[in-house]
């Protein structure tokens, strides 16, 4: 079991920004990997009382992590997402699962105290764990609703299906409701889209909060306007996510997509290892002493597993430029960049640039075979650009350049510099996924002229034979990586990725 509480890590820019919340100093949040209890067969309709069985069993597992968590402090705890029943349903399979979940904000309802006079059984032993241990639950259940009269949207089956997040207070009271905005593929033949955005936050001691799942985090919406608009920094986030190696695992992008947003990110997987689900974790914005605690782990046989750490609340002022004291920060970083790509400029990597698929998208990249030297690749309107010293000729490596429309799994706007480890020594494998390598970095500079302003700085190595998140110092500037000291591990992906939400097809 990988368990990990990433230490000293990224001195990032833009913490000068960061302001703590007074009502407290830090809280102590966790999320659990679950194992989750599915049945064999989800092609076939089952009664309530079936689907409940299996729902309870994965609820028994939920109150015991629940426990545990309160036995560590924690005040807030994050279960994943499709949690109680697992995925791959059809429409009639999925709804013996479902409940009629109503509006919070129309009606304060406490499950635990007052059954609804409709079937609400897991919607009851949610807000009895939370009550029972005295902290807020976030979990993803399925909710149905009735059609209004006279919608002219409504499905044939004369109801609306949706993926759910739903948070319980500690004394047990039904706060806040989330329909999930931006289904997958497969999603769409048992869940429907809202017709509109649902903007979900909650209001804690502790902060702020706000909610949505898996694939919201790829989108503007609601991701976005709820951290940028509405100054949101601590999000809870039930998620499926399928390990997508080099560029898109499960604790490699959430952790970049915090340190680019700059909020606390709980996030919550499936552990289901044979369909590669995993990886969970807490992760913050650097600047602080740590920055994230996760688990990773795909052993067989591996099981669940409990996350809990303490994160600091904080806002973030919009506008606010950079004070002084760390404009000579940002200043230092710039004569750091200056000086390498001086150091480099007679080491010039001329190798041929070729095409090579990195999670579904065509890059423009090159090989790299030389323990050091400077190398620059460019796609439409980006150039991305290394200087490298490191253990890098015996193993292959590409470092390549990615603008344009990423369409293999869903449908967005991308910008990404990459430094990925080869599969083999194999042109050919490049791009593969790969959880192994040998090599190390002594020094990076990587730098992009980024036309997109979202940028999620990515960092992975090998540690133990799995993939880590790194635990010694380097730097983020807007466009710009660098790491100085070395890594611990042997690198597996450098890289940035960068959104521009306004270019996403509508």
């Amino acid at each position: 079991m990988k368990s990990r509480k990433i230490e000293a890590v990224v001195a990032f820019l833009l913490t000068s920004h960061i302001l703590p919340v007074a009502a407290m100093d830090s809280y102590v949040g966790a999320v659990y990997e679950h194992n989750v209890t599915y049945p064999a067969d989800r092609r076939t309709v089952v009664t309530r009382s079936q689907a409940l069985n299996v729902m309870l069993k994965n609820l028994a597992v939920f109150a015991g992590q629940a426990d545990i968590a309160a036995s560590r402090n924690a005040q807030i705890i994050v279960f994943p997402e499709y949690g109680l029943y697992g995925l791959g349903w059809t429409r009639q399979t999925m709804f013996p699962y479902l409940e009629y979940i109503p509006d919070p904000a129309a009606r304060m309802w406490n499950p635990c105290n007052r059954s609804k006079p409709f079937d609400s059984e897991v919607q009851t032993e949610l807000s009895c764990l939370a009550k029972t241990h005295s902290l807020y639950l976030v979990a993803n259940m399925g909710a149905t609703l009735p059609c209004p009269p006279g919608d002219t949207s409504c499905p044939d089956d004369h109801r609306y299906q949706y993926n759910t997040n739903v948070v319980y207070a500690p004394n047990g009271d039904f706060i806040a409701r989330y329909f999930k905005y931006n289904l997958n593929k497969e999603e769409f033949s048992y869940f429907d889209k809202p017709a509109v955005v649902n903007y979900t936050k909650f209001t804690t001691p502790f902060g702020t909060f706000a909610t949505f799942c898996s694939n919201d985090i790829l989108h503007e919406e609601p991701t976005v306007t709820l951290i940028k608009k509405m100054n949101i920094t601590n999000i809870v986030f039930p998620s499926a996510w399928r390990e997508q190696l080099p560029l898109m695992s499960a604790i490699e992008f959430h952790s970049a997509f915090a340190e680019g947003m700059l909020i606390n990110l709980l996030a919550a997987n499936l552990h289901i290892r044979t369909m590669g689900y995993y990886g969970s974790g807490l992760y913050w914005p650097t600047g602080v002493s740590i920055n994230a605690s996760y688990c990773y782990n795909d052993d067989v046989g591996s099981g669940g597993f409990l996350v809990v750490d303490k994160l600091t609340p904080f806002t973030i002022p919009s506008g606010r430029p950079i004070q002084s004291q760390h404009k000579k920060q940002h200043d230092l970083i710039n004569r750091k960049l200056n000086s390498d790509i001086e150091m480099f400029s007679d080491e010039v990597n001329t190798n041929i640039s070729r095409q090579i698929s990195i999670n579904g998208d065509l890059y423009t990249s090159v090989l790299i075979t030389e323990d050091a030297g400077r190398t620059t690749v460019c796609q439409r309107t980006l150039c991305c650009t290394v200087m490298y010293e490191g253990g890098f000729s015996a193993y292959l490596y590409a470092f390549g350049a990615f603008d344009g429309l990423h369409t293999a799994d869903d449908t967005y706007y991308l910008q990404a510099c990459a430094f990925i480890k080869c599969a083999n020594n194999s042109a050919e494998s490049c791009g593969q996924p790969t959880k192994h390598a040998e090599s190390y970095i002594d020094k990076m500079t990587m730098q992009g002229n980024f036309s997109a302003p979202y940028q999620y700085p990515e960092v992975l190595t090998i540690i133990d034979e799995e993939p880590s998140l790194v635990t010694e110092i380097w730097y983020f500037m807007a466009g710009s990586i660098i790491i100085d000291a070395g890594l611990s591990g042997e690198t597996i992906t450098v890289g940035i990725m960068a959104r521009d939400y306004n270019k996403d097809p509508r």
